[in-house]
């Protein structure tokens, strides 16, 4: 691993996509130290710092897991499983982070690692605010060192519980989602977003900003990054 990430920030922000379909390869304890490394120097509300991780690499664990996913996913896939053409009349955008969830929930337990995100309960003055710069900080510099990962929580639908009780996650904590994280068969950004100008107002709601009018729809991606054909992911 090189002693510091090959991109640099804007690169990173301009390309890290949501990715659900992995190399089976394991990730290294430097790398995974890494991860966590970076997770920790988020802000947090008071400092608290109350986030904890959990890593599963158990492959019976993660088996579990994708039972309880499948259990999750499947009535809301299930359209699409009875009418194969009814996906291809949705957006590409849609279509594709569907097809690569479906993936992601039939091979969850060969996913390298399962990262568990949790905090202690009654700590967040809004849920997750001081956990999800953690995540983000994290999703950041898997993108940095070669990684994909997401959130994905339909394994909490109907396992949260059990989860819970398997990880001997004490009773005073919660789990607040799920990253599963290994080395991508897809490939990283540009990504497609709404321009800033549809995303952001001037002092009122729906009051237009002239700056962000005058930019391009793909704002300033240009400057980071030489742009590419996007490939699948969200």
């Amino acid at each position: 691993m090189p002693d510091k990430p090959v991109l640099g920030l804007f690169e990173a922000l301009y390309t890290t996509r949501a990715l659900r379909r992995f190399r089976p390869d394991p990730i290294p304890d430097e790398v995974m130290f890494q991860l966590f490394d970076a997770a920790i120097r988020a802000p947090s509300n008071s400092n608290t710092q109350n986030w904890r991780f959990v890593v599963i690499t158990d492959p019976d664990l993660k088996q579990r897991m994708q039972a309880w996913a499948a259990a999750a996913w499947g009535p809301y896939y299930a359209k699409y499983v009875a009418t194969p053409a009814a996906l291809d009349t949705l957006p590409r955008g849609q279509r594709l982070s569907l097809q690569s969830t479906a993936d992601l929930v039939d091979n969850f337990a060969e996913v390298p690692a399962i990262i568990v995100v949790c905090a202690r309960r009654g700590t967040q003055n809004t849920p997750g605010s001081g956990i999800f710069p953690a995540v983000q900080n994290l999703l950041l510099a898997a993108r940095a060192l070669g990684l994909g990962s997401s959130i994905f929580n339909f394994p909490l639908t109907a396992g949260r519980a059990e989860l819970m009780q398997a990880l001997a996650i004490p009773d005073d904590n919660d789990i607040y989602c799920l990253l599963p994280i290994g080395y991508p068969t897809d490939r990283q950004g540009p990504v497609r977003r709404k321009p800033v100008k549809r995303a952001v107002y001037m002092e009122r709601w729906g009051a237009a900003w002239s700056f962000a009018e005058a930019q391009p729809d793909d704002g300033w991606q240009d400057r980071w990054l030489p742009l590419a054909p996007a490939s699948p992911g969200g």
